[in-house]
């Protein structure tokens, strides 16, 4: 799904993040992709925050930093939104042409965004015909605040960039395991009518989770097709700041505790965070089933950097009681080991999830 896009081009994706910028670049060949040019960039800590650019000056340094790393000449970026700046629905329209439907486009995204809609860049994907009515369409429906977006393309311009492409996290973490096979339909219809014990089933879901410093964003797709969206803010710096509380450390101590001494923090704490973050996850699932409960989510892939804490599918297993994996991308990105240090990648890939959606629009037909 390409959003807000102006033409086609390569594009390397760059996800900018509240910790750090994360730029991929991929080469796509009949045996799939490879890694072209990669980049992990930290940012001080409030430069962003809720995806509004408080230090620009200090995001387009990284950016440049990314750049340099990466070793990347590509220009053209496909870049990421998300958060309470975003308004992502699934609306019903009388059936109509793309073209058409483009036309009146203004008028719907007025009637379901709360933001006046001058202040907003609009765009629309028709999914297709209603299943309980044949005259009507589903279409989804996505605005973004021009503020949030204008912000990031001023930074990505003082970088020497130009964002071709302005797509939603959930959006591009969709395209990847997509792209790269994570979600399989037969197996996940397989797998719901299992759990009916024998009973006629109505159909499955998967739940793809990316969990960031201080965002969850969350897509529930019923057999392969997008039913639910959402963004909830909470993350890996929840966790940071109770290490910080609870050790009496700086924050950075705390940090550097949660991504190399995991195993002297305190268990009441981890308790605590994984109990909220269950929890959150959890009211995004009740509202998805309170109007689809034939379609159970059966598997939920998490992805972020909160998928690198240690046991973090087995600990949200135990919570929600649904088969959690964890979403790795270069399980299935080659990774040429002359140019990159493919261990180390692996190690990072849950967190590398959305820039890599956002790399493969260059392969969107």
């Amino acid at each position: 799904m390409k959003l807000f896009s102006r033409k086609k081009d390569t594009l390397i994706g760059v996800d900018i993040s509240a910790t750090a910028i994360k730029l991929i670049e991929l080469n796509k060949k009949k045996s799939g992709y490879v890694l072209q040019s990669f980049a992990n960039v930290p940012l001080p800590r409030d430069a962003i925050v809720e995806n509004t650019v408080i230090d620009s000056i200090a995001v387009s340094q990284a950016l440049l930093d990314a750049i340099e790393e990466s070793g990347t000449a590509m220009k053209n970026v496909s870049l990421a939104v998300s958060g309470n700046a975003l308004i992502i629905k699934i609306i019903q329209v009388p059936v109509t042409s793309e073209f058409d439907l483009e036309a009146q486009i203004s008028f719907e995204a007025d009637q379901h965004v709360p933001f006046d809609i001058e202040d907003v860049y609009s765009d629309f994907q028709i999914l297709g015909a209603n299943e309980d009515d044949p005259e009507m369409m589903d279409v989804v429906l996505v605005a973004c605040r021009r503020e949030v977006v204008d912000d990031y393309q001023l930074v990505l311009s003082e970088a020497g960039l130009a964002a071709t492409c302005v797509d939603c996290a959930v959006f591009a973490i969709e395209n990847a395991a997509e792209e790269l096979g994570f979600l399989d339909v037969d197996s996940l219809e397989m797998d719901a009518a299992e759990a009916m014990d024998g009973e006629e089933a109505g159909g499955s879901a998967s739940a793809l989770v990316n969990i960031g410093a201080n965002i969850i964003n969350i897509n529930i797709l019923r057999e392969g097709q997008m039913t639910f969206v959402r963004d909830q803010f909470y993350g890996g710096q929840n966790l940071t700041e109770l290490i910080q509380k609870n050790h009496a450390v700086s924050f950075s101590a705390a940090e550097e505790m949660k991504k190399h001494s995991f195993s002297e923090i305190d268990p009441n704490i981890l308790e605590e965070f994984y109990s909220n973050l269950s929890a959150e996850i959890n009211r995004s699932l009740d509202f998805y089933s309170a109007n689809n409960a034939e379609y159970p989510v059966q598997t939920i892939l998490i992805s972020g950097g909160c998928a690198l804490i240690p046991d973090m599918d087995v600990e949200l297993y135990q919570r929600l009681g649904i088969e959690t994996k964890i979403f790795n991308p270069f399980a299935k990105i080659e990774v040429p080991e002359h140019l990159f240090d493919a261990e180390s990648l692996f190690k990072i890939g849950p967190m590398m999830v959305v820039p890599i959606g956002l790399a493969m629009r260059s392969f969107d037909q």
